[in-house]
């Protein structure tokens, strides 16, 4: 197939999209108004000094005639208010839309024009995807035609993300991206009194983002000194070897569809300790294979954290549970199969069905 791809190509997501199916022998090209991250080759869309609302529908005349030279078989586009709005505006068809969870869960519902702009594209998309059941209710609420919209987790490599060696007793690791939506500041708070009560436990937090100063001054201020490390944006490659020795998985977030992160922690035996919204309770079950708190209560995290940490043999039934859960529901490749099988009946004139 020929694929045109309309995504953010800042974001490591949107790099092992294209990949993947690039490694199934498909022609991929991509279109984007962000700066691509390194070593990812796209499109560069122009990018005016303006509000979202604005920048993306200006940049549809230059993405139409770039499609109408391309001639793709498929335009597919990510997150439902900006390029899913580019994708219906460049009048290309089939037009495959991927909702990335915030785009849906938390603006979609409290904001009219996002209302009304997701309504617009959900309704004209041939085939919309979300990667957990919550995030397809959401879309199809938003207009998205049942009967072309589909749940299907992208999932984690689990050649790459799997447990190895021995884990570091007390090791907690964090790997959300620095953000509002991921509430680090509710995980500092409670870590701060079991690692006061705990001399052997430790915090890794890895990531970035806009908030990391913010976030490195409170983990200053209220953490014991040396007892937590700010390691940055790793490769997957690093991210699976601190997943496979930390202990605890935390976080903290306030809203989320499927966790790719949660899936990388269940894959690699670290416990998640996760706030209990219904994008994690797709995946684990409240002391069963983790350990649920009330998003943005620090002291619920800390009573989570600490049934966690109080049960070796607990833990070790979690992993095992949460492996098996992996093994059966994230294989990427068998899940981006599926999605690859979808792009190929619209491709072939059809709907997905």
């Amino acid at each position: 197939m020929r694929i045109a791809t309309l995504a953010n190509a800042s974001v490591g997501h949107t790099r092992r999209w294209v990949r993947w199916f690039r490694s199934r022998g498909h022609e991929v090209r991509t279109w984007s108004l962000e700066r691509p991250i390194e070593g990812f080759d796209s499109e560069r869309l122009p990018s005016l000094p303006l509000p979202g609302a604005l920048r993306y529908p200006l940049a549809a005349p230059d993405l139409a005639n770039a499609l109408a030279r391309y001639q793709p078989d498929l335009v597919d586009a990510h997150f439902v208010p900006n390029y899913g709005l580019l994708g219906v505006l460049s009048g290309r068809r089939p037009l495959s839309v991927t909702a990335w969870g915030s785009d849906l869960l938390v603006s979609g519902p409290r904001d009219p024009l996002q209302r009304a702009r997701a309504h617009f594209v959900l309704s004209r998309a041939d085939l919309v995807l979300a990667d957990a059941e919550n995030l397809a209710v959401a879309a199809r609420a938003l207009g998205a035609v049942p009967s072309r919209t589909y749940t299907i987790p992208w999932g984690v490599d689990l050649a790459r993300f799997h447990p190895a060696g021995e884990r570091e007793p007390g090791l907690l690791i964090s790997t959300r991206m620095h953000e509002p939506i991921y509430d680090l500041p509710t995980m500092i708070a409670g870590v701060a009194p079991v690692l006061a009560r705990h001399p052997e436990v430790r915090l890794v937090v890895a990531g970035d983002g806009s908030l990391r100063s913010e976030l490195e001054r409170l983990a200053a201020r209220l953490l014991p000194s040396g007892r937590v490390r700010f390691v940055g944006r790793l490769s997957s490659e690093a991210l699976a070897q601190w997943l496979a020795r930390a202990e605890i998985y935390l976080s903290a977030s306030r809203s989320d569809s499927t966790s790719v992160s949660l899936l990388e922690a269940l894959a690699c035996g670290a416990v998640p300790v996760v706030s209990d919204i219904p994008g994690n309770r797709e995946w684990v079950s409240d002391g069963i294979d983790a350990q649920l708190f009330s998003p943005g209560n620090p002291v619920s995290l800390r009573n989570a954290l600490e049934r966690a940490l109080e049960d070796p043999e607990w833990r070790e039934r979690a992993r095992r549970i949460g492996r098996h859960i992996v093994e059966e529901r994230a294989d990427s490749d068998h899940n981006m199969g599926r999605i690859e099988a979808l792009f190929a009946t619209l491709a072939r004139g059809d709907r997905a069905r």
